[in-house]
């Protein structure tokens, strides 16, 4: 995966990095090598790690790289039914062992069916291929061209911009856990989840200053994000349940449904709110200076 260079100046390494994957996202969107499902997850994956890399510097000018980020979450939105239909059949998968831990196994096989149902049914009502996938390359094209027109300021700059976009990131996600300790509404654990995406993939962009650290730190915020993930996709389909009841067989199954899908859902967020108090401890401002220490260390290095 390519990483921010210590030695090369942001205004150089930050386009060159959002390039490669925007370009990757292009690729994977015109070309569907492996079916458009498979194309559209690919290539919200690239969307998001450009996000994540432009939030590490977007507080050096907010007016330039806000509407940027902007701009890119609106495209993947457009993208977001086609993987959201695919999703809810993963979920209903992987909520099988817990259907079946609580005697309630008979379910797990008319659920996936009943979402297979719905995705197969949204596919033939989808609009063409290149109306979906036509503005997201768009948008990516001048993403690109607006990124290489930023400023990023002195070359020696670099170690103190980057651990402030590292540090507002980490206060985010701990103000988002302070609302979730508080019992918050799913939009909470939703941005807590962004926040975590934020941090993987921040930190794969940095792990040339702290290799060993940063590689722990993607791990455990990967950990967070699959917990999250997988809550997310239960309150989607607890919805589901609610608005296309008669995908879903008898009232009293639906019912029982509903409730182990709350249970797994308290759960999901029991440990995720462990994993996050680990991830995003207080201090983010000294572990900001050590970062700044050792991305210039690093390129004093190269």
């Amino acid at each position: 995966m390519p990483k921010l260079d210590p030695a090369k100046p942001l205004s150089r390494s930050v386009p060159e990095l959002a390039r490669h994957h925007l370009d990757a996202a292009i690729e994977q969107l015109d070309e569907q090598r492996n079916g458009i499902e498979t194309a559209v997850h690919q290539a919200r994956k690239h969307l998001k790690r450009v996000r994540a890399l432009i939030r590490l510097v977007e507080h050096t000018h907010p007016r330039h790289f806000k509407p940027i980020r902007r701009a890119l979450s609106e495209a993947a939105r457009g993208l977001s039914e086609v993987r959201d239909a695919t999703a809810l059949i993963e979920c209903a998968d992987s909520l099988r062992p817990y259907l079946e831990a609580r005697n309630a196994g008979d379910m797990a096989q008319p659920l996936k069916e009943a979402v297979e149902r719905r995705r197969d049914l949204l596919a033939l009502e989808a609009p063409s291929l290149a109306r979906l996938t036509d503005p997201v390359i768009e948008a990516c094209r001048k993403a690109a061209s607006d990124v290489d027109g930023a400023a990023f300021g002195h070359r020696e700059d670099a170690p103190v911009v980057l651990a402030e976009g590292r540090s507002r990131n980490h206060q985010k996600a701990r103000a988002t856990l302070e609302v979730c300790h508080h019992g918050g509404h799913p939009e909470a654990f939703h941005d807590l989840r962004k926040c975590a995406q934020a941090t993987v993939f921040q930190a794969g962009f940095l792990a040339e200053a702290w290799p060993f650290a940063m590689a722990a730190e993607a791990a455990e915020a990967k950990t967070l994000t699959d917990i999250l993930g997988h809550e997310h996709d239960l309150e989607v389909l607890n919805i589901l349940l609610h608005a296309e009841p008669h995908l879903f067989g008898a009232i009293a199954d639906r019912d029982r449904l509903a409730e182990l899908i709350m249970e797994r859902r308290a759960a999901l967020r029991h440990d995720a709110m462990a994993v996050a108090g680990r991830l995003y401890p207080e201090g983010a401002k000294r572990e900001a200076k050590r970062f700044a220490a050792l991305w210039q260390l690093a390129a004093a290095k190269k």
